[in-house]
């Protein structure tokens, strides 16, 4: 789009200059409008991140509590 984007501003006589100026401030537009339209995913992934680590403790947790019931019906039988 950068390339297309410059050459159509050169073609309406627009300096060099003022076209980069052009497609750059539109690039910024574009990022930032994306970055704002991410930021409830990316705060969604985080979350999930979180519940996620929360899952290998309880999960290891409940592995260590079997293996030592395991282990105390071994001893005691």
């Amino acid at each position: 789009m950068q390339v297309t984007l410059f050459r159509a501003l050169q073609s309406i006589k627009l300096d060099d200059d003022k076209a980069e100026q052009t497609v750059d401030a539109i690039e910024e537009h574009i990022a930032m409008k994306i970055a704002e339209a991410n930021a409830a995913l990316v705060a969604e992934i985080k979350s999930l991140n979180a519940q996620i680590i929360a899952l290998r403790w309880l999960v290891g947790s409940v592995g260590l509590i079997i293996a030592a019931v395991t282990a105390a019906g071994a001893i005691f039988n």
